[in-house]
């Protein structure tokens, strides 16, 4: 059983739309380690980046995704928009990118990747892309060539430039970031000591939840903000208005000795959410958490073709 120490410790070391050339469907698919997760505008798929590749969900079925050239990268700080995806990472060994990838971006479901900016200079562990607008939110974990300053960031063009944020308010250590899917200037974070809000781009924040750790986060598409509060069976979910008022809980999957590590909502369907473990578990509901189906156990689907 993982403590919760080494929950939080990985989280901070660590932290689609699209079609790509897929594989055809297997009976099993493993999940080596879980980055990410997001929904495609469409609501028709869900991606999830493993340690080798990506990993996309559809009609009920998990398959392996390759790139265009065979490539399977290390995609960390994996985060879905309504045209793809960015991401941050190490690539494949045997591609010609320099590692790390810096800030990149995919239109096509990872099959041609775009380097935006900061190739060989930096991973972004915990990053979070809006939905809907060109803001991107990172902390930056070392000096680079665009940032001189560790912490938090924001940018507005591709990664082209980068404004430090001043993060008041906040206690703790960065562990999770969620950009509003329509206001650029709305983010919240969490740490070890619960989630704060910002409506200034991340320059003050108000703590809306405190007392327990919240390892996973993201804002609905209907401007909610979803958090997974507690570790193992402690663990609740809770949707968060602009106020920073809890108006609902959302029932959790049963989770004995492990935590949500992301969780993702489908923007074609507000009551279908997907979660992850730091276990490699994934669940998911089509009812708002009134019943949830299993469909991963410790890095293996549980579903055939």
């Amino acid at each position: 059983m993982r403590t919760l120490v080494l929950y939080l410790a990985s989280l901070s070391a660590v932290g689609v739309l699209m079609s790509g050339c897929q594989t055809e469907a297997q009976e099993e698919v493993e999940f080596t380690h879980i980055h990410g997760l997001g929904f495609t505008e469409d609501g028709e798929q869900a991606y999830i980046p493993a340690h080798d590749g990506l990993r996309v969900y559809e009609d009920g079925i998990w398959k392996n995704v390759e790139s265009g050239e065979g490539e399977l990268h290390d995609f960390m700080g994996f985060t879905m928009t309504s045209e793809g995806f960015y991401s941050s990472g190490h690539p494949n060994m045997q591609s010609d990118y320099e590692n790390p990838f810096g800030l990149v971006k995919s239109t096509d479901g990872g099959e041609t990747l775009d380097l935006l900016a900061l190739e060989g200079e930096v991973d972004f562990h915990v990053m979070s892309a809006s939905y809907n607008t060109d803001a991107i939110y990172a902390m930056n974990p070392e000096p680079n060539s665009e940032m001189d300053e560790l912490g938090l960031h924001r940018t507005l063009d591709e990664g082209q430039e980068w404004e430090p944020r001043d993060v008041d308010g906040v206690n703790g250590s960065v562990i999770a970031i969620a950009a509003h899917p329509d206001e650029e200037n709305r983010v919240a974070l969490s740490t070890e000591e619960g989630v704060f809000q910002s409506d200034d781009a991340g320059d003050s924040f108000e703590q809306v939840l405190s007392g327990v750790p919240a390892p996973a986060l993201t804002y609905a598409h209907t401007g909610e903000l979803l958090v997974a509060e507690g570790v193992e069976e402690e663990t609740t979910l809770k949707a968060i208005d602009a106020s920073g008022e809890v108006v609902r809980e959302i029932p959790a999957p049963s989770i004995e000795e492990d935590a949500i590590s992301y969780l993702a909502q489908n923007p074609q369907a507000e009551n279908t959410i997907m979660v992850t473990t730091f276990e490699r578990d994934i669940f998911y509901t089509e009812d708002g958490g009134e019943t949830w189906e299993q469909q991963a156990e410790q890095g293996m689907s549980l579903h055939e073709s």
